[in-house]
């Protein structure tokens, strides 16, 4: 085996790698949408046709979530921690 095809192998994994990167990313803008859309009164099924999903897989969707994706203005603190030296 060559340099040349371990090379080309580093860079295989490095981009599968970076794929899966990029659709958990994706996959936690759309439960983010979703769950805003719910929250603003969305219902299932609109947002499932504008999704390309069944009204099931949007309810299983925001089930999955585990926790908010991004915080919220209301919970980020603005006062800067203070060095306790």
């Amino acid at each position: 085996m060559s340099d040349n095809d371990l090379h080309r192998i580093a860079v295989a994994a490095a981009d599968k790698e970076a794929a899966a990167f990029e659709l958990d990313h994706a996959d936690l803008n759309l439960k983010e949408a979703v769950v805003i859309a719910l929250e603003h009164g969305t219902p299932p099924e609109v947002i499932a046709q504008v999704a390309d999903l069944d009204p099931d897989e949007v309810i299983h969707l925001v089930q999955t979530i585990e926790e908010p994706a991004l915080l919220t203005l209301d919970e980020i603190d603005p006062t800067p921690a203070k060095d306790s030296a």
